[in-house]
């Protein structure tokens, strides 16, 4: 299951989750989760005790305050993989929704190139990885 849903609904997944424990659950755009209120990503990392829940590291454009690369939003994404590992993590385009805001070399860029203190094994994972993992096709 993919969810486009805000932080403020994160919660209310425990119960869906614990139910159906073999359920994959893929939270998009990092849950919209806003920059400037970083306790409100906790509501997410809640969901990190949860082994078959992964995120997408995706709509950076639209939640950073900060022209690209969108450096306000690398702590979140820190926090992001501190607490579920980068092999749940996976980078988004929003393709093409972000089109007006940034081009796709840009897009895959900031996840490829942008965010130097990743490790490149964490970037395996972020950038192809973890998708191969949750969609195997």
């Amino acid at each position: 299951m993919t969810l486009l849903a805000p932080v403020t609904r994160m919660r209310d997944l425990m119960p869906l989750i614990e139910a159906n424990p073999e359920l994959t659950v893929v939270v998009d755009q990092m849950a919209d989760s806003p920059l400037e209120q970083p306790k409100e990503l906790e509501k997410l990392l809640a969901l990190a005790r949860y082994l078959r829940v992964f995120v997408k590291i995706s709509h950076a454009w639209s939640l950073s305050k900060v022209g690209y690369p969108y450096a306000d939003m690398f702590e979140q994404v820190k926090r992001l993989r501190d607490g579920f590992g980068a092999e749940r993590l996976m980078w988004g385009t929003d393709w093409p929704v972000s089109l007006p805001y940034l081009d796709y070399g840009k897009a895959v860029g900031l996840y490829r190139d942008g965010m130097g203190w990743m490790t490149a094994r964490e970037k395996a994972w972020e950038v192809g990885g973890t998708a191969a993992e949750v969609w195997w096709f």
